[in-house]
């Protein structure tokens, strides 16, 4: 069995650069490289007592995910627990601040903790780094809210094209042909997936598109709030504003309210996630809402299913949104 001395020898570096990279640190891009390509060749595995844990059932499930504290995810997790309580399984929860390293790291961490299974919402990691640190453990895994291409296990997602489209539509039929939207950013898969919607509507409605109209950052406050001043700066200002997540839409109503602003009267906006904020407001704001709960339960269900002895092929779910004006 290759050791980390012999990954080491075969890349031409150091055995501390190879640990630092196992343990989701940061190493120099063409050492990476060259450490990736050393792993595959000598089929090396971090973790050679993982053979004893894939016969263990420690009742235990892994759920990986960017942040705890955004509404979004606070909802879904606590569903996930719910159902996984009720089957007698207890929740590791993780979490990598959107950091690539933290990412790889918990991945890790949680592997190694003997877990029975997986939730995990993706953002940084590549279908290759999954199946490096994976590699040896046949853990069942469900990805949920977001997607790494080339996973073979099942994924529950929303239909983000298709509800940003409607947001957007819904504006331009109210008579808006300057609409903007503020989204994250496009290597994260629920952000490329609105922007598509939005895209579309645009296409569908024949207005150009118009890159100054169209603000993609971190999926933040700053974002929402700055994208908004980046937008009022615009010759030709936008009429209307999408707004593509909680966080965004937040920092969006921040920046309106700064500027004395009216909405709709002086902007007409369309939020995302922040039901209970648009609703309180006066006059309620239009919202697309997403299917939290049952997001959450969907997942728990598929990955019980898997512990239960299902085998059939990876299912790929999509739930709808629902728009509330």
């Amino acid at each position: 069995m290759a050791t980390i001395k012999d990954v080491a020898r075969l890349a031409n570096v150091s055995m501390s650069t190879v640990s630092k990279y196992i343990n989701g640190q940061t190493v120099r891009s063409d050492k990476e490289i060259a450490i990736r390509a050393a792993i595959r060749e000598l089929n090396y595995r971090a973790n050679p007592f993982a053979r004893s844990l894939k016969s263990q059932r420690n009742r235990a499930i892994g759920i990986l995910l960017p942040d705890i504290s955004a509404p979004f995810f606070g909802t879904v997790v606590t569903a996930l627990e719910k159902v996984f309580r009720e089957h007698g399984y207890h929740a590791l929860i993780s979490c990598y601040s959107s950091n690539h390293g933290m990412e790889r790291d918990n991945l890790r961490h949680l592997i190694c903790a003997g877990i029975d299974g997986l939730i995990y919402i993706p953002e940084n990691l590549s279908a290759e780094e999954y199946h490096e640190l994976t590699a040896g453990y046949s853990i069942p895994t469900v990805q949920m809210d977001r997607i790494i291409q080339g996973l073979d296990c099942d994924a529950v997602l929303v239909d983000n094209a298709d509800a940003v489209y409607a947001a957007t539509a819904s504006l331009i039929k109210k008579g808006h042909r300057r609409v903007a939207l503020i989204s994250g950013a496009k290597s994260v898969s629920t952000a490329k997936e609105r922007q598509v919607g939005y895209l579309r509507a645009l296409s569908d409605h024949d207005i150009l598109f118009d890159d100054a109209l169209f603000i993609c950052n971190d999926h933040t406050f700053a974002t929402g709030y700055q994208g908004f001043e980046q937008l009022m700066a615009v010759p030709d200002r936008p009429t209307a504003v999408v707004a593509a997540n909680y966080d965004i839409t937040i920092g969006l109503f921040t920046a309106v309210r700064d500027r004395g602003l009216r909405i709709p009267e002086d902007i007409d906006v369309f939020g995302f996630d922040c039901t209970q904020v648009c609703t309180m407001m006066k006059p309620p704001l239009p919202v697309v809402s997403q299917p939290e709960e049952l997001l959450g339960r969907t997942a728990a269900q598929y990955l019980l299913d898997r512990l239960q002895g299902y085998s059939g092929e990876p299912r790929l779910t999509r739930l709808p949104c629902s728009l509330i004006y």
